[in-house]
């Protein structure tokens, strides 16, 4: 039972039991599922594949700003009355807040979902009264949510939710499999044809903290002890006049090439059809649990990836672990030149095990996720 007065959405939740109709989650969410970002695409899976376990998911628009909040919380609650569940997502923890008061108004249960941290964030300074916030929004959701939702992977500690609310029962926290990738997606798409050894790079850099220089200095060691000059790094998303700098000043601006930010279908293709995926992560500790979305895309685009990352962080132990591909220190260029080559030579032998990608698909995310919706409507 709802730990809100939810008598009203029980109630909606019979009458479409009765009448066999499609049930509804109401996603408190600050992109439309036709944006071209990564969440909207994200989102549009979702509602694909919960829709195969008989729920609909509809979208309840949020601007997280001042102005936002006053149109969109009033815009919450009106789908909410027709909605069996509501489910708000965050980061910007503004879309709680709005979860939070259609729940409490049209009594219909509320799953609170993070997606990244709300106080454990690494882009919020601890003990700033942005943390201080956060930390009542998150006091509230812990006490008043019905469920509270997170993803293996976001940078939460193991037991986090326990240590900071042991008052709250265990059963209202819970962790789901990894967000993954879309299985569907990626076998219906062909991959792209490349003339060079192809290693690709997909999403944002952060000044300072993820940037593509490691890379670069261990592609001029691969470069300068092998002889290869037919290599290619592609960088897809961002790019600046630094990096390409510091390309030349790796001696590799001939082997690099940079590209805008793609869509999503066409990203697939390059990744399938490049034969290295660059995943960079750096040293920084706040980095040390992340596992990155686009990990997921990589691992579902089925070629080797080479792990630019501290060996004692989660994504280090996820590839290596599970043989998708080979980790190496950011800051060891000549250690980064000689894993390219053990992929180009074929000395690392890329052959993971099938049952172990399953375990990273949205596919198999989606079904815990319509589980936790099942019970809170069937408790």
């Amino acid at each position: 039972m709802s730990r809100n007065d939810s008598a009203t959405s029980v109630t909606k939740s019979d009458m479409r039991e009765r009448d066999g109709s499609t049930r509804t989650v109401l996603l408190v969410s600050n992109c439309r599922l036709e944006d071209n970002v990564g969440r909207a695409e994200k989102f549009a899976s979702r509602k694909r594949l919960i829709s195969q376990h008989g729920w609909n998911l509809e979208i309840a628009y949020v601007d997280p700003t001042v102005p936002g909040l006053a149109t969109g919380i009033p815009r919450c609650i009106r789908k909410a009355r027709h909605a069996d569940v509501i489910n708000s997502v965050s980061n910007p923890p503004q879309l709680q807040i709005a979860g939070a008061i259609a729940a409490r108004v049209t009594g219909t249960p509320w799953i609170a979902e993070f997606r990244d941290p709300l106080v454990e964030n690494p882009d919020v300074s601890e003990g700033s009264a942005a943390a201080r916030v956060r930390r009542r929004i998150e006091r509230y959701i812990l006490t008043h949510a019905d469920r509270t939702v997170y993803y293996e992977g976001i940078q939460i500690p193991e037991n986090y939710f326990a240590e900071e609310y042991p008052n709250v029962a265990p059963d209202v926290c819970e962790r789901l499999p990894p967000i993954g990738f879309d299985l569907d997606a990626f076998e219906s798409t062909s991959p792209k044809t490349f003339d060079t050894f192809t290693i690709t790079y997909a999403g944002s850099f952060y000044e300072g903290w993820i940037e593509p220089c490691p890379f670069l200095n261990g592609l001029g060691k691969y470069v300068e002890r092998t002889g290869d000059t037919d290599v290619e790094g592609r960088f897809y998303g961002d790019w600046n006049d630094d990096y390409a700098a510091a390309a030349s000043e790796s001696g590799v601006a001939d082997y690099v090439t940079s590209f805008p930010f793609v869509p999503h279908e066409e990203i697939v293709r390059v990744m399938k059809g490049s034969d290295v995926l660059l995943y960079i992560g750096g040293t920084d500790p706040r980095n040390h649990r992340n596992l990155p979305t686009k990990l997921y895309d990589y691992i579902g685009a089925g070629q080797p990836i080479l792990a630019l990352v501290d060996p004692s962080f989660r994504v280090a132990d996820v590839v290596a672990d599970n043989g998708f591909g080979i980790v190496a220190h950011p800051d060891n260029p000549k250690a980064i030149g000689e894993a390219i080559e053990q992929i180009r030579t074929g000395t690392f032998e890329y052959d993971p095990d099938p049952e172990k990608i399953k375990n990273y698909t949205r596919q198999h995310s989606a079904d815990a996720y319509v589980d936790v919706l099942n019970d809170i409507v069937e408790p």
